[in-house]
């Protein structure tokens, strides 16, 4: 096996996807392209070496991938694949792609972007400014942008059309040098796409908040202000907050500043969840969600291992 084919059989995407196992119901917390850790959301029957059946729904179609129970945690259960050609590399890609952040002022749209950059999620790019007004300010981050498709470029220069606007309305910041050299071709008089000299990381959109208060018996209640933009660059930060507190430590996670949940978000959270039932903690409450969260949040079935109260 090639050293990039090997690397990329220890690549781990966390994805949040609803999954089932032979009847035990759960979310993936990470995938690779041979396997995948799924956290159940109760106890279930299960033996290493257990051969079965995974279910989940991707791209709006049921999948089934026949798969053999690997190893057995406190929390969940790794799942190796059994098909001769597995559905976990597509898995992975679903996750990596497409628009990552989006926020709109009167006048200006900021955007951030993950994986390819092209046609597999020309519709949700499309979203971010049909039926909004020319001549807008688009800032566009690719820090997570790992190439950049013909179609692609297609797609921005379909922007540049729709916003009608000057030569700097569109600017994309944080290129990498492929997909900084595959943009250059579209600089060029009369195309209004520009690069922002401003290469700064802009961290505010993943900051957190937290808080601690003490409970009736002396315990933590650590509640934790979600930031506005929730995604894989959070990862480290998130954990930090809850590592090395007290065993019985209570968690709450405070959704009201949050515009946005990346699919790593899911996987993210499911840790704290890991972590909280290893330390016997009660379950973690969330709170303050807007109907777009608290919509992503059920769409991953996370009323499973999460309390919500308003």
């Amino acid at each position: 096996m090639s050293e990039t084919a090997n690397r990329r059989r220890h690549e781990r995407v966390f994805c949040g996807l609803p999954m089932e196992f032979d009847g035990c119901v759960g979310n993936a917390l990470d995938v690779n392209e041979i396997a995948v850790f799924l956290i159940l959301a109760s106890p279930c029957a299960v033996t290493e070496g257990q051969n079965g059946v995974l279910k989940f729904v991707l791209e709006g179609k049921l999948v089934e991938e026949r798969a053999t129970v690997a190893r057995i945690t406190k929390a969940g259960i790794s799942l190796a694949s059994l098909e001769e050609v597995s559905i976990f590399p597509k898995l992975m890609e679903s996750s990596r792609s497409g628009v990552k952040f989006v926020e709109h002022t009167k006048m200006e749209t900021s955007a951030h972007f993950r994986g390819e950059f092209g046609a597999s999620f020309w519709d949700d790019f499309l979203r971010i400014y049909d039926g909004r007004g020319p001549a807008r300010r688009y800032r566009l981050n690719f820090a997570n942008v790992a190439t950049i498709s013909p179609s692609g470029l297609a797609m921005l220069l379909h922007l540049v059309d729709y916003n009608q606007g000057g030569k700097d309305d569109i600017q994309i910041s944080h290129c990498n040098k492929e997909v900084l050299k595959t943009i250059s071709q579209l600089l060029a008089p009369g195309i209004a796409i520009s690069l922002s000299a401003d290469d700064a990381s802009n961290d505010e959109t993943h900051k957190f908040g937290v808080s601690v208060a003490y409970g009736a018996r002396g315990e933590e209640i650590v509640t934790i202000r979600i930031a506005r933009m929730f995604d894989y660059n959070c990862r480290l930060e998130f954990a930090k907050i809850y590592r090395n507190r007290p065993k019985n430590t209570e968690y709450i996670l405070d959704f009201q500043d949050t515009l946005h949940l990346g699919k790593a978000a899911f996987g993210t959270m499911l840790l704290l969840n890991q972590h909280n039932r290893e330390h016997q903690g009660r379950p973690v409450r969330i709170i303050n969600c807007s109907p777009f969260i608290r919509s992503s949040l059920d769409s991953m079935k996370f009323g499973r291992f999460f309390e919500f109260t308003s």
